[in-house]
């Protein structure tokens, strides 16, 4: 099996737009988010939705949350967060832009687990086709171009 990095590791975060926390509130911990409009996801297995994974120290919550909307369409749910519509659980560097230009505000900081980085997995180096060359360096290259503004918003 061959493992090629995507990205360098990061967190998984939860944001929402100011226009949402000024009607629904701040969640303060991880349960309160069951009482907050969540952007979903769908398992592409099961079709259930996909529950948002917090940790605290060695304490790890699996929030099974619920909204208006499930979509696996991360553009989308990233606009819909944006627009006020609901909480979105998002890997950070790829909501940088959001968060830098005050679109999308983080909340729960303390819970975000912070992940080895993504990466893609196939059976065998023989098997990488040009195509799959070309994925690898785009998703590479939007990855980075994302961490570099998170970088530059922090600095």
């Amino acid at each position: 099996m061959v493992q090629i990095r995507l990205s360098d590791p990061a967190r998984f975060v939860v944001a929402g737009a100011p226009s949402y926390f000024a009607r629904r509130g701040i969640p303060q911990k991880p349960p309160d988010l069951l009482q907050h409009d969540c952007i979903c996801m769908r398992s592409p297995t099961s079709g259930g939705r996909w529950a948002w994974e917090l940790e605290r120290g060695k304490k790890k919550w699996r929030v099974p949350v619920q909204g208006p909307i499930a979509t696996n369409d991360f553009e989308l749910r990233q606009l819909l967060a944006a627009a006020g519509v609901g909480l979105v659980y998002a890997f950070e560097p790829l909501i940088a832009d959001e968060l830098r230009s005050g679109k999308l505000r983080l909340v729960l900081e303390q819970y975000a687990p912070l992940v080895p980085g993504l990466f893609l997995y196939f059976p065998s180096r023989a098997q990488v086709s040009p195509a799959l060359r070309a994925f690898v360096g785009v998703t590479r290259e939007m990855i980075g171009e994302s961490k570099q503004r998170a970088n530059a918003r922090r600095s």
